[in-house]
């Protein structure tokens, strides 16, 4: 099984990559706080990547730097653009 079902229901937000939660925190947490927080909520809120919404995911995308979008189909349906990876499909 992939990494123990992902450790016991580990939360999203700690599959995240440091420099994708960075890069959030830097690029939006002031500016954009409202949008900031709904993304860290909905990262909080969700075990995988697939439990995600196409309106979260595309808020996330929204308000991370280009070099940070995913690069193909492939990385946008199963998230490795923003998992460590360890915890990449």
């Amino acid at each position: 099984m992939k990494i123990f079902l992902i450790k016991n229901n580990m939360k999203l937000i700690d599959q995240i990559k440091p420099e994708v939660l960075q890069s959030l925190e830097n690029g939006c947490k002031i500016q954009y706080s409202s949008s900031y927080r709904s993304i860290i909520a909905s990262l909080s809120n969700v075990n995988r990547y697939r439990d995600l919404s196409i309106n979260q995911v595309d808020t996330i995308i929204t308000f991370l730097p280009n070099e940070l979008h995913p690069n193909g189909r492939t990385d946008f349906y199963y998230g490795d653009y923003l998992l460590q990876k360890e915890y990449q499909s």
